[in-house]
């Protein structure tokens, strides 16, 4: 049982998809329940297992955006990715090309945290993910479909 999207945009463990939204959200220069702690340099801070470390000095109902990140007036289409509910609904052929374009300029900080672990793994890391999700949500946009929650 988990999370799948219509138009092959992903396929995996609710905390896969979770992980993958902490993610996108780092790579937007903010935080994403439950929260990671960051060093100054952007590199997680680890574990002596390798895991990543959370903080629980922020509220795990909360969104944060930094000073320096996307604000959701700049990046509506992945704020409304990170906002979504990740077990229904839709998201709508116009907000899709929004989440795509979003997602796509932050690719390259998505990369960098590399393979994750579990469905994200086994889907070829983080940026692999991305990528799939970004073709998903283009192709969802072109045939004029929401991209489907279920």
């Amino acid at each position: 049982m988990g999370l799948d999207c219509s138009h092959d945009a992903f396929h995996g463990a609710y905390s896969a998809f979770n992980r993958f939204r902490q993610v996108v959200a780092h790579a937007m220069g903010g935080s994403f329940p439950p929260h990671w702690k960051v060093h100054p340099s952007g590199e997680l801070v680890l574990d002596d297992r390798g895991l990543p470390i959370y903080d629980e000095s922020l509220d795990d109902k909360m969104i944060y955006y930094d000073t320096d990140g996307i604000t959701p007036e700049q990046g509506p289409g992945l704020w409304l990715f990170l906002r979504h509910s990740d077990c229904d609904g839709e998201i709508s052929p116009e907000d899709c090309r929004k989440v795509a374009d979003e997602m796509e300029a932050i690719l390259p900080d998505i990369e960098k945290a590399g393979e994750g672990g579990g469905h994200i793994a086994a889907r070829g890391g983080f940026g692999e993910v991305a990528r799939k999700f970004i073709r998903g949500c283009r192709e969802a946009a072109a045939n004029n479909e929401p991209l489907e929650f279920y």
